[in-house]
């Protein structure tokens, strides 16, 4: 049995070897990490003290001091002669662990989410080399000081908030929200209440992943079990080989979450055939077989004026190409999981393409999209890349813009306001671009901010609320979320006077943004009728990447419409110049220098922001007055909002 312990040292010895020389041949320590290298005091806000718990074997990392670190190769395994103290010590605890087992907690400390061992190395070694997988640790974490713009710390206090509701530390996520994704998950699947469930089905789950390959993309597992569920929430019925099979279906995702240059940007409609040109083909779509098209909404066009504008959309192609296209609304889609059901419909009934016109909708068109890989499928939403379906939507900030600098111009008072609903980055950039918009030409004019809280498409009664408010402000011009109804249609939003003395609202409307759907259905269908959609942007080489589509004026899918009897012609033309300059890409609404409600420097002068910046917008320039509201989206219960709200950052 002695001899038999001695062997098994050798061979721990060998393996360490082995990853001794593999890290120092690449440049890399060959010894465990020490914690007491890693941090510097003036880093660490606290210590806290955890007490006694279960830890993952796989999460320790290395050793508190240098003074043990050069005992270990980085795997954990014994560098050192078996005929020497240390190794001696080593096989009495490996024999000790095969006859009655280690039970002696070790002493840890735990950082970034990994740990360091302070007593217990030795204990660590042997059970790493028996692939143990739990081993009992005293442990005291140390919280680092906050820094905003380290991507890791951030992660690691959103974890910290997550550790407090599941006292989950097995798992970790490399993405920024991702912890609040899980939470929500945890909870709408109801294994908040059941973590020892989720425990068995993490592990299940990280299995199929790293047989797969897993551990080669640069995400991790947690990360990959996110957006599996997302798509797939019903794991725990499946078997293994269901499992692997719907991992396997969305590969193609899951490697684009691990490389984010894989997504391309469509900024503009160069790659999209011109209709002059189209039109001037004879015989346009003779040789080719109808198409159809859905539209699956989450409302009907009566109940909310998002819907009406995308049905304005669908009748447009209906006009556009008469008799060569078929198509269908769903309406009252509901917008959670069963929307799959729905949209699986549609494709069942033969659509060769599908247009999902809710942000809400994304993981079910997805889902469907991985199983009917015949079928074209696009969602309206910003920010969200897929492999296997297209993303569209608009630069609304542009018009916003254009919108601030008729209220700016026309104001008496400097005091503006904006009422809006949804706390999500497209909102926000439109509230920025506004107010941009007006101390363009106003530096004096300010930007009140008022959220309503109900969360209805018809918010009456609330603003009528919020409009009091702001009239005893003193705000003489208010501008309401956007409208998708037609310029005839002007009674929902944009900017319009109310007179604080008779407490009064004058509904006579200076100006909207506007969605044109009809220009964007129209240049993709006709892309996908003369055989170019899958060819689109192949000459800046970008076919194998995610597409998401994101236009702006130049392509008319948004614009703004002004009363011209209302607005004097000197202003009228400064509007029409600068729509031109942004058209033009001489001009654009985000450019530097951009201060932030706090005095912070967000973008230097003549620097333009970056279109990621705009798409995860979670700030408030100089001159609105107003914060942005923290929303926990699960008890709101808001669909849209759980998907796409900006977050508390702690």
């Amino acid at each position: 049995m002695r001899e038999e312990i001695l062997n098994l040292y050798e061979n721990a010895r060998k393996k360490g070897l082995k990853e001794y020389n593999s890290h120092k041949f690449s440049g890399k320590n060959p010894y465990l990490p020490a914690l007491d290298t890693i941090t510097a005091k003036e880093s660490v806000v606290s210590e806290v003290y955890l007490g006694t718990m279960e830890i993952p074997i796989r999460k320790i990392k290395g050793t508190k001091t240098i003074g043990r670190a050069s005992s270990f190769a980085p795997n954990f395994m014994p560098l050192l002669l078996r005929k020497t103290e240390f190794g001696s010590k080593w096989t009495n605890l490996c024999e000790a662990h095969l006859n009655e087992g280690i039970r002696d907690a070790i002493k840890v400390y735990e950082y970034l989410n990994w740990f360091y061992v302070e007593e217990g190395n030795k204990r660590v070694s042997v059970l790493k080399y028996y692939d143990a997988v739990l081993i009992t640790a005293d442990v005291t974490r140390i919280i680092p000081k906050y820094d905003p713009e380290d991507e890791t710390i951030v992660i690691y206090y959103e974890f910290l908030e997550f550790y407090k509701k599941t006292k989950i530390n097995y798992l970790w996520m490399s993405k920024k929200d991702g912890f609040n994704q899980l939470y929500t998950l945890l909870v709408r699947h109801k294994w908040i209440k059941r973590l020892s469930a989720f425990e068995s089905i993490y592990y299940r789950f990280r299995k199929i992943y790293h047989d797969l390959g897993g551990n080669n993309l640069e995400i991790t597992t947690a990360d990959a079990l996110v957006k599996y569920l997302e798509i797939y929430p019903e794991i725990e019925s499946k078997g293994a080989e269901d499992v692997q099979k719907d991992l396997k279906n969305i590969w193609t995702e899951l490697e684009l979450l691990s490389n984010e240059e894989q997504v391309a940007l469509e900024i503009d409609s160069d790659g999209v055939e011109k209709r002059s040109f189209l039109d001037g083909l004879t015989n346009f779509a003779s040789t080719m077989k109808d198409i159809r098209i859905a539209f699956i909404h989450s409302k009907s066009s009566e109940k909310s004026v998002w819907t009406y504008g995308h049905e304005i959309g669908r009748l447009h192609l209906e006009d556009v190409f008469k008799g060569q296209i078929e198509t269908k609304a769903f309406n009252d889609v509901p917008e959670d999981e069963s929307a799959y059901e729905h949209i699986k419909k549609a494709a069942d009934e033969g659509f060769d393409v599908i247009f999902t016109t809710s942000p809400t909708f994304i993981n079910q068109t997805l889902k469907a999209a991985v199983e009917y890989r015949n079928i074209k499928f696009l969602n309206c939403s910003e920010n969200f890349s897929s492999k296997n379906v297209r993303t569209y939507f608009g630069r609304f900030y542009e018009p916003n813009f254009l919108v601030g600098m008729i209220a700016g111009a026309m104001t008496k008072t400097n005091n503006l306001g904006y009422v809006v609903t949804y706390p999500i980055p497209e909102v926000i950039s439109s509230i920025n671009a506004f107010t941009l918009g007006a101390r363009f030409v106003n530096p004096y004019a300010s930007v009140q901010v008022k959220w309503v809280t109900n969360y209805k498409t018809d918010f009456s009664e609330e603003t009528y609320d919020i409009n009091r408010q702001l009239m005893d402000m003193g705000v003489d011009i208010i501008s309401h979320q956007e409208s998708s109804k037609s310029t005839s249609k002007l009674n929902n939003s944009g900017i319009y006077f109310v007179d604080e003395e008779s407490q009064s609202e004058r509904r006579n409307y200076l100006a909207t943004p506007m969605w044109n759907w009809g220009e964007f259905y129209e240049k993709i269908v006709r892309n996908i009728m003369n055989g170019s959609y899958n060819r689109l942007s192949s000459t800046m080489g970008i076919t194998d990447k995610a597409i998401n589509y994101w236009w702006g004026m130049d392509t008319e899918v948004v614009d703004i419409f002004y009363s011209q009897s209302s607005i004097p012609y000197s202003l009228c033309e400064s509007v029409e110049f600068m729509k031109m300059m942004i058209m033009q890409g001489e001009y654009h609404p985000f450019r530097g220098p951009l201060i932030d409600q706090k005095g912070n420097e967000k973008l230097a002068p003549r620097k333009t922001l970056h279109p990621s910046d705009i798409l995860t917008m979670n700030w408030f320039v100089d001159g609105v007055l107003g914060s942005i509201p923290s929303i926990n989206a699960l008890e709101k219960n808001h669909p849209l909002l759980e998907l796409m709200s900006v977050k508390k950052r702690y």
